[in-house]
């Protein structure tokens, strides 16, 4: 009886689901034996730990299973206060939120207001978020928790003239302070509509690169650029939108290398607590030297989902490309598929890894290609200013071997980026920055390296 003699007498849950070990029908029957002696004897616990090992070792014995439902219906009912704080632990959402709005119907308890908006605002809920929110505000104690989140709930809405003015309010408290008056100021940047403007200056070191690489031995200049973006968001962050963007990038002397364009789109996109997903249309179009360069159809499906201080996310773009003149021999179709995952190091560092790989089908196969490789970036919260370094390495391998080049060609990229950015008022952000590229190629004409320091300024409105 040794087995027996081995039973847990601490408190068992007869609830919980029990899980199958070696069918044992013998054991079973003197586990379930032990079980009604221990249950006449008023010992509960060791009772519910008796048939549950019954259980385990005959799934079949419907005496055991019997007396286990018997005492599961006869426990006594959680707190539901202290039932949602465990069902948060154990991030279990829609359970907690469920606790926590009994707790406040039954006691009328701010706090379990408070803590039950919060859990519906992490699954979406929006409505049912505001109503338990508002509750909790009536509470001078938890009145600036609960503006807090009402102004998350503006800025998901896409309100964000009043998310400002509820963060401002949060950071009375000054354990919010710090994320309430950064979300604030980035709220007056927020809207159904935003509106952008950026303006840059800098150099590039080699700018004569096509599509395929370089254009002959490297050449730098000064650049200057402008650019302007417009977004309409009826619904906020959820449902459709539309999006519009010029830009203007000038060089100091070789103007056979201006680049103008525009671009549209229009998407959808859905949210669900915390998992949701886009579509979306694009068509944009460049000119090269004032000339007719490249027009281009894509197509783009993304999905994500959070969980704790985790993030992940997919996404798949297909561009159906058209280039013009001398650059048509490119013309074809890029997909691309990309899988990323980040964390929050801490409240001010989030880190992300992301692996990405590409099919070029171009006009002329000998164009044609396949991409893949990773991608790490780090980014850094210091108040009013961002910090951020990107680092990607690629391998890219052409489709077939190229006699004017006496070689198959094979690519390996490693790209880096550094900036820092600075919010020098509500509406604008300056930024310093630099982006590189060295190119190795098995066609030695065809390596070769880049380097982009640049200074910029950016005005955003949200209305």
């Amino acid at each position: 009886m040794a087995p027996l003699l081995a039973l847990v007498l601490a408190a068992v849950d007869p609830c919980a689901p029990v899980e199958a070990v070696a069918l044992d029908p013998l054991a079973a029957r003197a586990y379930r034996e032990v079980g009604d002696a221990e249950l006449a004897a008023g010992a509960r616990d060791s009772a519910v730990a008796a048939y549950r090992e019954a259980l385990a070792r005959d799934p079949g014995d419907a005496a055991s299973r019997d007396a286990l439902q018997r005492l599961c219906s006869d426990g006594r009912a959680p707190d539901p206060f202290q039932e949602g704080l465990r069902r948060m632990d154990a991030e279990d959402l829609g359970g907690a939120a469920r606790a926590f709005e009994a707790a406040h119907a039954s006691e009328g308890s701010p706090s379990a207001a408070l803590l039950a908006g919060i859990a519906r605002y992490e699954l979406g809920d929006d409505a049912a978020a505001e109503r338990l929110l508002r509750a909790a505000e009536r509470d001078p104690v938890h009145r600036e928790e609960a503006r807090f989140y009402l102004g998350l709930l503006a800025l998901r809405a896409g309100d964000g003239g009043r998310a400002a003015s509820l963060l401002e309010s949060a950071a009375a408290n000054p354990a919010l302070a710090s994320p309430a008056s950064d979300l604030a100021r980035l709220a007056r940047r927020d809207g159904r509509v935003i509106l952008s403007l950026l303006a840059e200056s800098g150099w590039d070191s080699n700018v004569n690169l096509g599509p395929g690489g370089p254009q002959g031995a490297a050449e730098s200049d000064g650049t200057a650029g402008l650019s302007a973006a417009a977004l309409w968001r009826p619904r906020g962050s959820r449902g459709p939108y539309l999006r519009a963007a010029g830009l203007l990038h000038q060089l100091a002397q070789m103007d056979e290398y201006d680049v103008a364009g525009v671009e549209a789109a229009a998407g959808w996109q859905l949210r669900a607590g915390r998992t949701g997903a886009a579509a979306e249309y694009e068509y944009a179009h460049r000119a090269l030297g004032g000339d007719d360069y490249l027009g281009a159809h894509r197509l783009l499906a993304t999905g994500w989902t959070r969980r704790g201080r985790a993030a992940a996310s997919a996404s798949y773009a297909v561009r159906f490309e058209s280039y013009a003149g001398d650059w048509s021999p490119f013309s074809g179709v890029l997909h691309r598929a990309e899988a990323r995952a980040a964390v929050d190091a801490t409240p001010r560092l989030r880190l992300s890894l992301a692996y990405a790989g590409a099919r070029d089908v171009t006009d002329e196969p000998l164009l044609s290609y396949w991409e893949h490789g990773p991608r790490g970036e780090a980014r850094v919260l210091l108040g009013r200013a961002r910090l951020g370094v990107d680092l990607g390495l690629t391998w890219r391998a052409y489709d077939h071997f190229d006699e004017d080049l006496g070689a198959q060609r094979s690519d390996t990229y490693l790209d880096g980026a550094a900036f820092v950015e600075l919010d020098v008022a509500d509406r604008w952000t300056a930024r310093v920055g630099v982006v590189g590229r060295y190119a190795a190629s098995n066609v030695d004409a065809l390596a070769y390296d880049k380097l982009a320091p640049s200074v910029a300024i950016g005005y955003t409105l949200g209305l």
